[in-house]
């Protein structure tokens, strides 16, 4: 397996909102040094598991977003020999490039790594929503904690990796600083970059702004730091309703009160996934995706549940001083969560508060004027296109579903598995970095040997099985997100597969009820797969659980139980 041109190493997991990436060219490069890294013997030219392999291995990471991050110290943990390169000037991949007043969209209980909590200590009673800059902050504070600065080698760019002539190690060539070339060689690479990498604008919109030459500017969310500034003066449109796109579109609507910003229109052709607000109240929405949360049966299967439990929550919702408005959209759409991706931010709606329009598809373009499939026209001299990225496409990998198993090793006959990929798992409700550390953990007890790897069989099996479910579960998404996943089912899958499934069952209950309770109602976060570590399950104990935390599991038990009797 050869890579001429590596995946860009500027981080890139982040995944919610907008980022920019840059990366230098080759022809830059002046000094070409080769450096032969003495830990790996090219006698040692065989598959990665055909042969016992003398530790320390050398292991190089691609990308200082979160999932390169975690990978680094998983592997440094275990003994491995580890470097990590990213092109960018600071860790933190897309979440340090993100655009003005970008915040996540997941909370800092299932955001953070399950052995490394919240500082300072009360973020874990009662959990936030980083702003992305806090976010990085975090990040830096665990690559101190676990003394990984050293590991780390910024403004370096993997120009390209490949297998060396002899097939016994990975050739990287690095540019450093965008000046010096140098060749190292590795026993594993693991590819962190995330698949946030190469913006997409879709090609029929460029194509209808083309043939009705559109006098204003196209732009990929992307490459935006302010909206707000670029907004002024302009007739923005947003294209797209994921999480960035709703926070754009608010930003651009704020300056429709003042006349900054003469209009703002939102155009979307299958509308947004199931919307939630970041917070309720002040307590982060996603802290109801509990366990006990994911037990209950999917929309696909039992809408008219979801429907009566939406119902209910309406009156609920208002009677506690809050806005319904999200569910009140969602219960007219039946848009119902675990069967659509989860758009973890509800400030689209805002933005139509703030006198924003929506519109459907756009159907053609005439100068300034944009035509869309429902009859609606506008004038517009901006299109932001927050249309998300192009399928991951490294090395042949175009659909991470079909074609990696389990987002992590490639099912090809002819592969070693000595090249693994992290943190390529979107789940539809919940955050990358849990899966990604789980992933992380496994990766690095499989390269110890303390795992058996999946035989070639299983490996297709269970892609094959996943690409099913995915269609059934998500039929407007799996083909359109392939790294789109069930959180739930995600983490509990690399948990079997490190013995490491938190302790559910009524011994628990009867011996440790705070820490069963805090399993199967508080956060479902990657702290819940070290329960072995005594002081990750005192932590656990500790938490305090808000009583919207368990509303949807109480109403579900109302359906199932009263309702049905």
């Amino acid at each position: 397996m050869t890579a001429a041109d590596a995946p860009r190493s500027d981080g890139g997991d982040g995944g919610h909102h907008g980022m920019n990436h840059s990366s230098s060219s080759s022809s830059d490069s002046k000094d070409v040094k080769v450096s032969i890294i003495p830990e790996s013997s090219s006698a040692e030219a065989k598959s990665a598991f055909s042969q016992p392999r003398r530790m320390p291995l050398r292991v190089a990471v691609i990308g200082a977003g979160p999932s390169g991050i975690v990978a680094l110290k998983e592997l440094k943990e275990m003994g491995f020999s580890t470097v990590l390169f990213d092109a960018a000037e600071r860790i933190g991949g897309a979440f340090a490039t993100a655009y003005e007043g970008a915040q996540l969209t997941t909370s800092s209980s299932l955001t953070a790594f399950g052995d490394f909590p919240p500082n300072p200590p009360n973020m874990v009673a009662k959990p936030t929503m980083w702003t992305c800059e806090e976010y990085v902050e975090y990040l830096n504070d665990y690559i101190d904690h676990f003394r990984l600065r050293g590991c780390i080698e910024l403004k370096s760019r993997v120009v390209s990796y490949k297998k060396s002539e002899n097939e016994a190690l990975w050739e990287l060539v690095v540019c450093k600083e965008n000046t010096n070339t140098s060749t190292s060689y590795f026993d594993r690479v693991v590819i962190a970059t995330g698949s946030n990498q190469n913006p997409n604008i879709p090609q029929d919109l460029l194509d209808k702004a083309r043939q009705g030459d559109f006098t204003g500017d196209i732009v990929h969310s992307s490459s935006i730091s302010s909206m707000r500034s670029l907004a002024r003066g302009r007739r923005v449109l947003i294209v797209g309703l994921g999480e960035t796109g709703s926070d754009l579109a608010l930003q651009a609507a704020e300056g429709l009160a003042t006349g900054e910003v003469p209009f703002v229109g939102i155009s979307s052709r299958k509308g947004p996934g199931h919307t939630i607000p970041r917070l309720l109240g002040d307590v982060p929405a996603d802290l109801m995706t509990s366990r006990a949360f994911h037990q209950i049966p999917d929309p696909n299967t039992a809408k008219s549940m979801w429907r009566e439990l939406y119902e209910r929550g309406v009156p609920m919702i208002k009677a506690a001083g809050m806005d319904a408005t999200w569910m009140e959209f969602n219960l007219e759409n039946e848009n119902f969560p675990c069967c659509r991706f989860g758009v973890k931010n509800s400030a689209w709606l805002d933005a139509l508060d703030a006198g924003a329009a929506t519109f459907g598809g756009i159907e053609k373009i005439d100068g300034d004027v944009v035509t869309f499939d429902d009859g609606a026209v506008a004038r517009v001299d901006l299109i932001v296109a927050a249309t998300g990225f192009k399928p991951f496409d490294d090395a042949g990998v175009r659909n991470v579903r079909a074609e990696l198993w389990r987002g992590v090793l490639r099912a090809a006959a002819d592969d070693d598995m000595s090249l693994a990929y992290v943190g390529f798992a979107r789940a539809a409700f919940g955050g990358v970095p849990p899966v990604a550390e789980l992933q992380a953990r496994w990766l690095a007890s499989l390269w110890a040997g303390e795992v058996d790897p999946p035989t070639r069989e299983q490996m297709e099996e269970e892609m094959q099985r996943a690409q099913r479910e995915a269609g059934l579960r998500y039929p407007l998404d799996a083909s359109r997100i392939t790294t789109l996943v069930e959180y739930r089912q995600a983490l509990d899958v690399w948990g079997a597969s490190l013995g490491a499934l938190p302790p559910l069952g009524w011994t628990t209950a009867l011996r440790r009820p705070q820490l069963w309770r805090a399993l199967w109602f508080g956060p479902l976060c990657a702290a819940q797969y070290r329960c072995g570590d005594a002081a990750v399950a005192a932590r656990l104990e500790r938490q305090k659980l808000h009583p919207f935390i368990t509303a949807p599991v109480r109403a579900w038990l109302y359906w199932r139980v009263i309702r049905k009797t």
